[in-house]
């Protein structure tokens, strides 16, 4: 391997410190979790979507132990585009920069190794040196859920914590844009006309921290499309499920986009593109573990009938909406924007329906956007027989009505989102 690919990705060694260009100040709510176990032994596997900023806390962190201990100590290397064997990278590692092997060396010594997935049998190697070296600090991350949660789980138990970054959450993306979150929940009313049309932003594009503060709705979309949607469709899936129809798997997107919040039938879909029903359960299954999609499933005591039941789909975020060119659907937008804040688990649907049921310690319900017919239904709940009857908070999330209304409780999606009461 030329030392050149490690260079190139190692500044420090050379400046002591990270290229600015490479570390925000800002600074995501899950670095300090994260940063609680750097001390541990364990190996901290960071997930998620495209473009959400994995690889800025691993600068972020890369910078802070910079501050204890010596730069060549530190090794960062990026999978995605150069086709490496993480052995070969760590002997050229080990040969030029350490000038000795980890196994004769006494300094912690910390790896972090971004788009872990594209390593052939990844897990494995990692198992190796974590059980060999227990001087070696390694940091992980990766894009595709479904190789890095199953292989983890299987060849890692024990040895690694792993950690979800999400899109950016409201309250984050007004604090890229300068807003003090403190001085919002203290008067909330007062800041009512500024942050209405941030929401409508932060629906569009706002969930990835590239496009926080972006005013361009065509670059806006052309960065979703292109950086996220595109490369996994057309790169990260292919890569890992061998993949031969990638273009099946964007209509299948453009359907969702036209209606998110659809209840999904396979085998109808496959009947109207041609396709055999198992073909697009599956490919849907590869949109889901690519983070792109969420399932949400109708509501039942019994986790089996539950997962037999109708379920929905979602955008992981709405901002794909947008970028597919239906950024108008509002009500459908609005949804979805509050299927990911609940991390929705869950819907209900029998003779009537409930958009969420959430379940913490008690029961939810919550409707979106405010109208008589979900008044109703919600009002209903209290008076049915079966287990809806244990529901104890019932809710709407409306654009920005703020009411009681029949003793049921509307919240405007700002306040929803910023968690205030």
């Amino acid at each position: 391997m030329d030392l050149t690919d490690l260079d190139r990705f190692n500044p420090w060694w050379k400046t002591g410190k990270v290229k600015a260009d490479l570390l925000k100040d800002y600074k995501r709510k899950l670095y300090p979790k994260i940063s609680e176990y750097v001390d541990k032994r364990q190996i901290l596997l960071i997930q998620g979507l495209r473009r959400v900023g994995k690889t800025i806390i691993m600068f972020q962190l890369i910078q802070n132990q910079l501050k204890k201990t010596k730069s060549a100590n530190i090794l960062y290397f990026s999978f995605d585009e150069v086709a490496y064997d993480l052995k070969e990278v760590l002997k050229t590692y080990q040969e030029i920069i350490l000038g000795k092997t980890f196994e004769n060396t006494k300094e912690k010594i910390y790896l972090f190794l971004d788009e872990i997935q594209k390593v052939e049998d990844w897990e494995n190697k990692l198992k190796v040196l974590y059980d060999l070296y227990p001087n070696l600090k390694i940091f992980i991350s990766g894009s595709s859920s479904i190789n890095l949660r199953k292989n983890s789980r299987e060849s890692l138990a024990g040895r690694l914590f792993s950690f979800i970054l999400p899109p950016l959450e409201f309250d984050e993306f007004l604090e890229l844009n300068g807003m003090d979150i403190k001085k919002i929940k203290a008067k909330p009313e007062l800041w009512k006309n500024e942050i209405l049309p941030m929401f409508h932003r932060y629906a569009k594009f706002g969930g990835f921290p590239e496009l926080a503060t972006e005013k361009n709705e065509k670059f806006a979309r052309d960065y979703i499309l292109n950086s996220v949607i595109e490369k996994i469709i057309y790169k990260d899936i292919p890569e890992e499920f061998n993949v031969k129809e990638p273009d099946l798997l964007k209509r299948l997107l453009y359907i969702v986009g036209k209606k998110p919040g659809m209840i999904i039938n396979f085998k109808d879909i496959g009947r109207n593109l041609g396709r055999d029903e198992r073909t697009i359960a599956n490919y849907f299954e590869y949109l889901e573990q690519s983070m792109l999609v969420k399932f949400v499933f109708n509501y039942r005591t019994s986790p089996i009938a539950t997962m037999r039941k109708l379920k929905k789909v979602y955008f992981n975020t709405p901002n794909l909406i947008f970028a597919l060119n239906y950024s108008e659907l509002m009500p459908e937008v609005l949804e979805n924007v509050v299927a990911v804040k609940l991390d929705a688990k869950y819907f209900y649907r029998n003779s009537y329906e409930v958009d969420f049921i959430k379940e913490n310690g008690e029961l939810s319900a919550i409707e979106v956007k405010l109208e008589a017919k979900k008044l109703k239904q919600l009002k209903k709940l209290g008076s049915d027989k079966s287990f809806l009857r244990k529901i104890k908070k019932k809710y709407i999330v409306d654009i920005e009505k703020e009411c009681v209304e029949e003793g049921i409780k509307i919240i405007p999606i700002w306040k929803f989102l910023l968690d205030i009461e």
